[in-house]
C-alpha cells in the first residue's frame, strides 16, 4: 500500500516540535501537535507539517516522525510589505505543490481560506477542518472577525472544507446556527501516561497565555483571597496583538504574581514537562470568558486533578461527570470551593477525572477516527 501524504498547516506549532524554542503557543496547537505525531507512527501515512517561522533553519525538518516545513514570515506580525509578499508567496506556493492529499487545518484564521483556494480549488485535493475556540463560531461580520479579509477567507475555508470537526455538542450547535455549517463533534486527545505519581499534590494551578480572554487577573485575585493556599500560576507573556492597555496591565500583574508570599509565577515551562505540574496539583483553575474544549481540562483529568471552572463548562462536562466545580461565573463560589477543598475530596474527585481522561481523551482512539474520515474522504 502506497503512503498517504496529509498536511497540517499551523504558524505557532513549532515551540512543540522543538521545546527550546521558548514562543507561546494554545491549545489549539498542542491538539494539532498530538495528532500529526499519532498519524506519523502509522507506516502507511506521511506527515508534513507546515509552520512558522522562528529563526529555524530553512531547511525542512523532521522530528517525532513529522516534517517541518517552515514558510518564511509567516506567523509574524506586523511584517513590512515585502516580508508579507515573501510570507504569502511562500505560502502559496507550498499550498500549490504540497504532495499532501488532504489538508488539516484548525483555527480562524487567513489560512483555512488560503488553503480552500490553492490547495481545494485549484488542486482538487481534500481539506479536513477542525474547530479550536467557541469563537470560531461567531464569525458574523468583518467587524467581529479581526477584519473584512479574515471574515471572508475564514467563510470561504469552512464553505470548501469536506468535512469540519468540533469539540462539543455545543461547539457544533453554535456553528450551525450561527454560521449554518455541519460539524462532527471529536473529543481532543492526548498520549495517555499508564503510570503517574499524584501523591505530592500540594498547589492550585492556573496555566494559559496571557490574553485578555483568560481573565488571569482573577486567579492572582484568588490567591489574595485564600493565603493559606499554595498557587502555582504559569503564564506566557502577551503576544504582539493584544491591546496595548492589556499589556500594560500584563506586566502590572505578573509583578503583583511574583510578590506573592504563597505563589509561584513561571513564564515558560516546555510543553515536555508541564504535565508534571498538573499531576502534583490539588485543582486546576480556569478563569476564562470562553473556550472551545479546553487542553488544560484533559491535562487535568490525566494527571487525577479536580478542576474549578469559573464560566467555562462544555457540554456540562465537568458538573455532569462530578468532576469539580462549574461556578456560573460566580467569583465569590470559586473562592469558597477552593478555600474549602480538602484531601478527601482533592483524591476522590481526582480519581473520577483520571478514569474519565483516559476513557474519552486517548489519542491511540481519537486519532484511529481521524484515520478512518481520511480514509473515507480519499475514497469518494
Amino acid at each position: 500500500m502506497n503512503q498517504i501524504e496529509v498536511a497540517f498547516l499551523s504558524p505557532y506549532v513549532y515551540p512543540l516540535f522543538k521545546p527550546d524554542c521558548p514562543a507561546a503557543f494554545g491549545g489549539a496547537e498542542v491538539d494539532q501537535y498530538n495528532l500529526a505525531v499519532y498519524l506519523a507512527k502509522n507506516p502507511h501515512i506521511r506527515v508534513t507539517f507546515y509552520v512558522g517561522d522562528f529563526g529555524q533553519p530553512d531547511q525542512p525538518e523532521t522530528i517525532d516522525g513529522v516534517r517541518l516545513v517552515k514558510i518564511p514570515y509567516y506567523g509574524w506580525h506586523n511584517k513590512t510589505l515585502s516580508q508579507k509578499v515573501h510570507c504569502y508567496s511562500h505560502l502559496w506556493l507550498n499550498l500549490w505543490q504540497s504532495p499532501a492529499r488532504l489538508m488539516l487545518t484548525k483555527m480562524a484564521g487567513d489560512e483555512v481560506g488560503w488553503a480552500a483556494i490553492f490547495f481545494k480549488n485549484l488542486r482538487k485535493r481534500y481539506i479536513l477542518h477542525r474547530l479550536a475556540s467557541d469563537r470560531d463560531t461567531k464569525f458574523f461580520d468583518a467587524s467581529s472577525s479581526g477584519g473584512r479579509r479574515t471574515y471572508y477567507l475564514y467563510r470561504i475555508g469552512l464553505k470548501r472544507a469536506d468535512l469540519i470537526f468540533s469539540q462539543s455538542e455545543q461547539q457544533q450547535k453554535l456553528l450551525k446556527d450561527n454560521m449554518g455549517f455541519e460539524s462532527q463533534v471529536v473529543s481532543n486527545g492526548f498520549f495517555v501516561e499508564e503510570e503517574i505519581d499524584i501523591t505530592g499534590k500540594q498547589h492550585i494551578l492556573w496555566v494559559g497565555r496571557c490574553t485578555a480572554l483568560k481573565r488571569p487577573e482573577l486567579f492572582v485575585e484568588l490567591a489574595k483571597r485564600i493565603p493559606t493556599k499554595r498557587f502555582v500560576m504559569i503564564m506566557s507573556p502577551p503576544i504582539e496583538v493584544e491591546p496595548e492597555i492589556f499589556k500594560r496591565m500584563a506586566v502590572e500583574l505578573v509583578n503583583e504574581a511574583k510578590t506573592l508570599p504563597n505563589m509561584i509565577f513561571m513564564e515558560y515551562v516546555p510543553f515536555n514537562k508541564i504535565q508534571s505540574f498538573f499531576n502534583q496539583a490539588q485543582l486546576f483553575v480556569n478563569t476564562s470568558e470562553y473556550e472551545g474544549f479546553p487542553n488544560t481540562f484533559i491535562q487535568s483529568c490525566l494527571g487525577g486533578t479536580p478542576i474549578a471552572s469559573l464560566k467555562v463548562d462544555p457540554d456540562e462536562f465537568i458538573a455532569r461527570n462530578k468532576l469539580g466545580i462549574a461556578c456560573d461565573d460566580n467569583f465569590d463560589n470559586l473562592v469558597k470551593y477552593v478555600k474549602n477543598l480538602n484531601s478527601d475530596q482533592v483524591g476522590a474527585l481526582g480519581a473520577k477525572a483520571r478514569a474519565y481522561g483516559r476513557k474519552h481523551h486517548d489519542i491511540n482512539v481519537i486519532g484511529g477516527l481521524y484515520e478512518e474520515a481520511i480514509e473515507k474522504l480519499l475514497k469518494t
